[in-house]
């Protein structure tokens, strides 16, 4: 009896990482579809390459994020405050300028998700002694 529980539990606890997953899979190509000429640009000004430096941190947390789920959600977190501070301080005037402020707002769909996958990993480490 406790076994057919335990394998509805392994069950569902897998679907939800996997939905985590294809909803950061869907995220990353709208990230990479909305901000590929950001990042394909030779333009090396600190607010590009601010953007590119971020790019990368968007990747490695990608990638751990089908090894280590609270890790990831760490890294989701940091960039979204890099994202912040390019935004703030960072994009040629200030949050009033005119494409300044699209980090954030496109940011924060990651912040939830990187909430959930925060959430999923510690709620795992908390059921494996």
């Amino acid at each position: 009896m406790e076994t057919e529980l335990d394998d509805k539990r392994g069950k569902s606890k897998n679907r939800k990482l996997w939905t985590l997953r294809i909803l950061l899979s869907i995220y990353a190509l709208f990230y990479l579809l909305l901000g590929s000429e950001e990042f394909l640009s030779n333009s090396w000004d600190i607010e590009h390459s601010a953007l590119k430096i971020l790019f990368a941190i968007f990747v490695i947390g990608y990638v751990i994020s089908w090894k280590n789920e609270l890790a990831s959600g760490v890294i989701f977190i940091l960039w979204f405050l890099g994202m912040c501070y390019e935004n703030f301080f960072l994009c040629p005037g200030g949050i009033t300028g005119s494409d300044c402020g699209d980090g954030i707002a496109m940011g924060i769909p990651l912040l939830i998700l990187s909430s959930f996958f925060i959430i999923y990993g510690i709620r795992w480490k908390s059921q494996w002694p």
